[in-house]
């Protein structure tokens, strides 16, 4: 089974290849994931940014809703396709890949971040200066885009992956 790496995350890649098993609900349930991921600058980054490290013009805050926002929807694609819509029993299904997405790569993620940087913007004073400027100054403000671009370079591989492996049309 292929693993995903990047930094700190981990992914097995444990769905089914493209082929005569595969159904069409099967390729529906991953157009929805893989146009989650490739439409969301906050999971993937820009388009055009190969190292998906391009951070300019984002409001961290915003972008953290944004990835709550996904976390929700992957949750619903999840449940829209129950695994008993599979052709085969011991077939790999999209629901694996979404809950260890979900489990192991967006959770810990948010936990480490969300709630921290949370607490730290809401009481700055935004009204003076450019909220770009004011959430430079977050203490950790590095460290949590270094986080956040490792996620988002995973979060790419997953894309590529699920639009190679599903015949998926290119969103770029």
């Amino acid at each position: 089974m292929p693993e995903l790496t990047e930094g700190q995350f981990s992914i097995n890649f444990g769905v089914v290849k493209l082929g005569g098993k595969l159904k069409e609900v099967d390729r529906q349930c991953a157009w929805k994931l893989y146009s989650e991921i490739a439409t969301r600058v906050a999971v993937s980054g820009k388009r055009r940014d190969e190292t998906s490290a391009d951070f300019s013009g984002e409001i961290i805050s915003e972008s953290f809703e944004s990835l709550y926002n996904f976390f929700k929807e992957s949750r619903e694609i999840m449940k829209e396709y129950p695994v008993g819509k599979l052709k085969e029993k011991n077939q790999s299904h999209m629901g694996n890949l979404i809950h260890d997405l979900l489990a192991d790569v967006l959770r810990p993620f948010l936990e480490k971040w969300q709630a921290d940087y949370r607490a730290w913007w809401e009481p700055q004073d935004k009204s003076e200066a450019s909220w770009f400027d004011i959430q430079s100054t977050y203490p950790q403000h590095d460290a949590l885009l270094e986080d956040w671009t490792a996620l988002r370079k995973l979060m790419r591989k997953i894309e590529h992956k699920l639009r190679d492996e599903y015949g998926l049309q290119r969103l770029d």
